[in-house]
């Protein structure tokens, strides 16, 4: 089995890692960290057309990806985490990874602590993966 932290470049993977540790620990369960990259970045990434190719295989998008995971690893994280990257629309990737998988325990994704009114919907990201995964999801919930 394994626990998916789902992370972004963003101040939240840290605390994601940082859970999916945690059950990876508790669990002693592999722990694999899936960055999606949108299609906007990926042009970003390899400001050159790639013919033929899948962009999950491209050398540079896989490095951006590592490089991600490893600003945000936690201290406490026992062994490297499988990094996997996926383009395209992050809240159906995330979900598609974890379908794709058998072994995935849970799906770790950040949201963000929001006003009452805003708690009736979480982020698109993660309310899509929240309404569509098809394992257990926790959810991080930051300030």
């Amino acid at each position: 089995m394994a626990i998916v932290a789902a992370v972004d470049g963003s101040d939240r993977a840290t605390a994601v890692l940082a859970e999916a540790t945690t059950l990876a620990n508790e669990f002693d369960e592999e722990l694999h960290a899936l960055h999606v990259l949108e299609r906007a970045e990926l042009v970003e990434v390899l400001e050159k057309e790639v013919e033929g190719q899948d962009p999950r295989d491209n050398y540079e998008v896989q490095q951006r990806a590592e490089r991600i995971v490893s600003r945000a690893l936690p201290d406490t994280t026992r062994g490297d985490p499988t990094v996997a990257v996926r383009v395209g629309d992050p809240g159906a990737e995330i979900v598609s990874y974890a379908a794709e998988n058998d072994d995935v325990r849970y799906l770790v994704v950040g949201g963000r602590q929001r006003t009452p009114t805003g708690k009736a919907l979480f982020g698109s990201v993660t309310q899509a993966v929240m309404l569509e995964s098809p394992v257990s999801v926790v959810n991080v919930v930051l300030e």
